[in-house]
């Protein structure tokens, strides 16, 4: 077993924790409140990312330093992004819809599978688990938008940071050398620092169509990212649950005031 692929279990490990206690707490703030749908939508959720990384766990182990083909992770992923849609969907309550906004959420998420694709060869599989992502990150624009959490300048440069994140993306598959090296350094300084930024808002506003938003950027640099940057991201994934904990409690609050 690789030093890599141990530092990886040990990180998917740590995120198994943390989703746990995610869990329970939330459980906790279901009886205490006596809420019902949202937090159920959550602790479904994040029940099944849970049974997800143990998947991952145990074939790490199993079979260290090899591919794993499609298989039952990711069906709790899918579960995972379809749950949290259904509970951030619910907090719309008929918001008016854009063709502008599922058009974005399509030709974004079609650019990260093309992505997936070209590294991975899985037609079948990264386009139909990528599905979901589009209905998620159409809710999360739709949510952003009615609720105006980010200024139109705000949505603006996270877009366009987000974008231009894809497009270095490209030249990182065919370049070599010290292009390759500048043009990777580049990339991922702003792939961290939109990360940082949505989870310093996300942290200050605490509202969950932000945190949600945090969490789905946090997923996509992990699916985009090598090993040494694989594990940063998957470690903000973790703070990004954490946060969708959080907004989500605050929401709560706000709805039985």
């Amino acid at each position: 077993m690789s030093d890599m692929t141990l530092l990886g279990i040990l990180a998917t490990v740590l995120q198994s924790g943390a989703l746990a206690v995610v869990i329970v707490s939330t459980i906790k703030l279901m009886i205490n409140k006596n809420a019902t749908f949202l937090p159920f939508m959550f602790v479904l959720a994040m029940s099944s990312y849970f049974l997800s990384n143990l998947y991952w766990i145990a074939y790490d182990l199993l079979k260290p330093d090899t591919r794993m083909p499609i298989a039952s992770n990711e069906i709790g992923e899918c579960a995972m992004i379809l749950l949290l849609s259904a509970g951030l969907d619910a907090l719309l309550d008929g918001k008016q819809k854009k063709v502008g906004e599922v058009l974005f959420a399509f030709l974004f998420i079609g650019a990260n599978i093309v992505l997936w694709i070209a590294w991975s060869g899985e037609w079948f599989q990264d386009i139909l688990f990528g599905i979901p992502y589009v209905y998620f990150m159409w809710i999360l624009i739709r949510g952003l938008r009615s609720r105006g959490v980010l200024t139109l300048k705000e949505l603006l440069f996270v877009s366009i940071a987000c974008i231009s994140v894809l497009i270095m993306q490209i030249p990182l598959l065919v370049v070599k050398g010290n292009l390759f090296e500048l043009t990777e350094v580049v990339c991922f300084v702003v792939m961290f620092a939109v990360i940082t930024w949505l989870g310093i808002k996300s942290f200050r506003c605490k509202d969950f169509f932000l945190a949600s938003t945090f969490f789905l950027w946090t997923e996509l640099s992990m699916f985009l990212s090598p090993d040494v940057y694989y594990n940063v991201a998957m470690a903000a994934n973790t703070i990004a649950c954490f946060f969708m904990f959080l907004s989500m409690k605050k929401e709560l609050a706000n709805d039985l005031r």
